[in-house]
């Protein structure tokens, strides 16, 4: 009898070890920024095209607004403007144009632009 115990409690053990199984579950990013200018060069006045691309991993497709931010936030609030818009990414490889104008007043500055999106 101890022993049928004994050999119920050990297949419950055994099966319970071996029928329950967790796996980490991972959501990962499925967009990247993966090519935009490394330097940019402009002038006071000027208007000033950016070609950035975004990979797209997932089959889906989502709606991205990029963001820009210079190292320097009272010269961007001052001498620059960004675009704002909002773009489709469909899966794979995505080639989009952005733009940013340097007001006619700006003085000379040597920048760090950052160049980040937000996933709608």
């Amino acid at each position: 009898m101890i022993i049928l115990a004994a050999l119920g409690v050990a297949v419950t053990v055994a099966w319970f070890l071996f029928a329950t199984r967790s796996r980490p579950l991972v959501v990962e990013e499925p967009l990247s920024i993966t090519e935009y200018p490394s330097i940019i060069h402009t002038r006071p006045g000027e208007n000033k095209t950016l070609d950035i691309t975004l990979m797209n991993s997932a089959y889906i497709s989502y709606e991205v607004t990029l963001f820009f931010a210079l190292n320097e936030s009272a010269y961007q609030e001052s001498y620059i403007t960004f675009s704002n818009l909002t773009y489709t990414i469909k899966p794979g490889s995505n080639n989009l144009t952005a733009w940013l104008f340097v007001q006619k007043n700006a003085p000379p500055a040597f920048l760090e632009l950052t160049v980040d999106f937000y996933r709608q």
